[in-house]
Formats: structure tokens, sequence, C-alpha cells
């Protein structure tokens, strides 16, 4: 029986990673605020009744006005209405009014204001000056523009129903605290703008950053998880603990950027799927130990599907007679278009071999792994006085294999 990946993992280790503790963490006056991950009740809240005929005749008036604004003024469809008439009651178009303004000042088309409407329908009484103009000013200072606005309020429209200055300022300021700058802040929040309002900063967020500074991870690369991957700084801080401490056993190396690549994706990877691809992996003659190689040079290769690995690893070993181990070494070739860049560039390679050019032997990775215009100037523009059409050939296999 295959053994585990993770129980293989330890084997390969040379030491073995100390679990920290994380009892309390300082981060100056910012942690001196009480937060709560959920502060919010997310209860269903649904319109009353009433038996007195009078006052179920207002409440229909009621219901016919919502009903109609929503149509008339939010753009949505006639059954959502009646259906987030049940979530919300309009008494008059004056407050509505001045929040849809204020949405479509700050970039929300009439689509957009439909979604967060259906979303969360009571953004339209929410006090318009007085409550959400402060929170939308709020992101504007730090750097949302009015592209990003609408991505964020319909990735979490919580938002709009949290405090600003007891809630989004002081978690924003932690937030900062760890990513460095506004700009940080501002990607972070369009990948996963759940986080601010739904991740629990004190119990796993603060102490998972701690473990990588810990681990010496530089700031660059703690910057770099929480531009691409922040959901990953958020996990429960337990298994971010043992995904870092697999990692370190793997044979990652903190000090570089596929470290925290890594610990992404060990926490968004289950053990029966990653042992599942280390199985296809051996197929192709990567024992556990070589495959772990791999992944710790480059760990993203993991992300491709079985297919895809398959069909790449078939041309370089089958067609093009690479020694597996040797695409082991240098995984990041996996990641490249098997169509739109390794079969033209292999097939230059082949051309140039057949004509005794280059006088010199070279490795594979040498014209992978370098960009379109260093690939041209090296081994197409260099020998066009051998071979003229060469250019011509490169660009038709370009063409080809993108209509395949």
């Amino acid at each position: 029986m295959m053994p585990n990946f993770f129980q293989m993992a330890r084997l390969t280790a040379s030491s073995s990673f100390a679990r920290q503790s994380t009892t309390h963490i300082q981060l100056g006056s910012l942690l001196q605020h009480k937060h709560n991950a959920f502060p919010f009740s997310f209860t269903s809240l649904t319109s009353g009744t009433s038996s007195d005929s009078e006052s179920d005749g207002n409440h229909h008036k009621g219901d016919t006005f919502t009903v109609s604004y929503l149509i008339n003024s939010c753009g949505v469809s006639p059954k959502l209405a009646k259906e987030l008439s049940n979530r919300v009651n309009l008494k008059n178009a004056h407050g509505p009014n001045a929040v849809l303004d204020l949405l479509n000042n700050y970039g929300l088309s009439k689509i957009q204001v439909a979604k967060l409407v259906e979303k969360y329908p009571k953004v339209l009484i929410i006090k318009a000056e007085k409550t959400l103009l402060p929170k939308l000013k709020f992101f504007r200072s730090i750097g949302v523009s009015n592209t990003d606005m609408p991505k964020i309020l319909l990735r979490n429209y919580v938002i709009l129903k949290s405090s600003l200055e007891n809630y989004l300022i002081p978690r924003y300021e932690i937030l900062r605290d760890i990513v460095g700058d506004d700009q940080k802040v501002v990607r972070s929040l369009k990948i996963t703008a759940f986080c601010l309002t739904y991740g629990d900063m004190m119990n796993n967020f603060v102490p998972n950053i701690k473990v990588l500074r810990q681990s010496s991870v530089p700031q660059t690369s703690i910057s770099l998880l929480m531009g691409h991957f922040p959901g990953a700084a958020y996990r429960k801080h337990s298994k971010f603990v043992e995904a870092v401490k697999t990692a370190k056993e793997i044979g990652c190396d903190p000090l570089k950027v596929s470290f925290v690549q890594a610990v992404h994706l060990l926490l968004s990877t289950s053990k029966a799927m990653l042992d599942s691809k280390f199985e296809v992996y051996e197929r192709w003659g990567w024992s556990y130990k070589i495959a772990l190689r791999a992944f710790g040079k480059f760990p993203f290769f993991m992300v491709l599907s079985k297919e895809t690995y398959t069909k790449k690893m078939s041309f370089l070993v089958k067609d093009m007679g690479l020694p597996s181990e040797d695409i082991a070494d240098y995984p990041l070739v996996l990641s490249y278009s098997l169509e739109k860049r390794i079969i033209p560039r292999f097939s230059v390679i082949k051309i140039l071999q057949s004509n005794n050019l280059p006088r010199n032997d070279f490795h594979f990775g040498s014209f992978i792994c370098i960009n379109e215009k260093n690939f041209l100037k090296k081994f197409v523009i260099k020998f066009q006085d051998d071979l003229p059409h060469l250019s011509d050939v490169y660009k038709g296999l370009i063409n080809n294999q993108n209509e395949i």
C-alpha cells in the first residue's frame, strides 16, 4: 500500500517543527480592542402579520409600494420583488432614493444595485448620510476605487451592517499592520472581502501570521500570501500550524516565496486528493521522494489536474525523450501551456538540432522557462541567417496549436 503523503513527508524531514504558542499576541494598541468574529445576528427577519383588518390593509399598501419600488427603481424582477418585500418594508421613496444615489456615486451600476438588493434588501433602509456615507468614504480613503467598490460590497454585504468605528476600522488597522500598506489591504479585500467581517482575526489570523514570522518567512512573502491567497491566513490556527510544519518537512524553504504557496496548497487540498495525485506521479517515474522534491521547488505544479499532468509528461517523456527525474528538478516547466509554449519551443529546438545549431548542448529549462522576447532573441533571431524561415515556422506552430 502506498504511504500517505503526510506520513511520507514526516519521513523525509531532517528536523521537527515545534508548535508555536499563540495564546497571547501583541500588536500594540491595535489589539486593545476586543472583537468577536461574528458580532451580528444573521437570523432571517420576516414581516409580521396582524389579525386586525385595518393593519392588514396598511401592510398590503406597504407591500404594494415596496414591490413597485423594487421593480422600478432597483431593477429586480416582479417575482423577486415580491419575495424581497417579505424581508424589507419601504414606507416611501425618500430614504431608498438617497441610498441608491450614494451607491451610484460610488460605482454601482443599476445591475450591481439589483444584485446587492437581492443579497441584502435592507440596504435600502440604511440611513444614507449618517450610516452608509461614512463607510463608503472610509473605503474610498484607503484606496478602494469605483471599480472595486461594487466587487467588495457584493462579495461581503455584511460590511454595510457592521459598525465602522467599533468593528471595520479596528480590523482594517490590524490587517494594514500585517500587510504593510493600504494598497495591499485593498488587494486582499478584492480577493476575499468576507475575511474583513467573517474571519476570526484574534484566534486565527494574527496567530497564523505570527507563526510565519517566527519561521523566518519574509514580509514580502507574507504580503504575497495576503495579496493572492488571503483566505489561507484566516484558516483555523491548528490547521495552519500543521500546514507550516508539513511544508518545512517536505523541504520548502521559508525564505522563498514558494513556502507560502506550499502552505496555501496544503490548506486547500485534502489528504485524499494529494495522495491520489502522488499515485499518478509515481506512474511517470516519480517516487514520493522525487515528487516531494518537485513540490518543494514549485508547489503549484500540483494544481494541475491529473489529465493535464499526464498529457504534458507524455509529450516531454515519450515524444521529447526527457528523463522523468529531470522534469522533477524543473517542475516549473509543467506550469506552461503545452500548446502555446512547450510544443512550439521544443519544435524550434528540434529544427536547430537537426541543422547542428547551436553547436553546444543546453538544458530544456533554458528555453522553456525564459520569456518570449528572450526566446526569440536566443533561439530564433540569432539563427535567421542560417534558417531564414525559422521565425515563420515558429509563428505557424503557435497559430496551429491555438487552432487545435
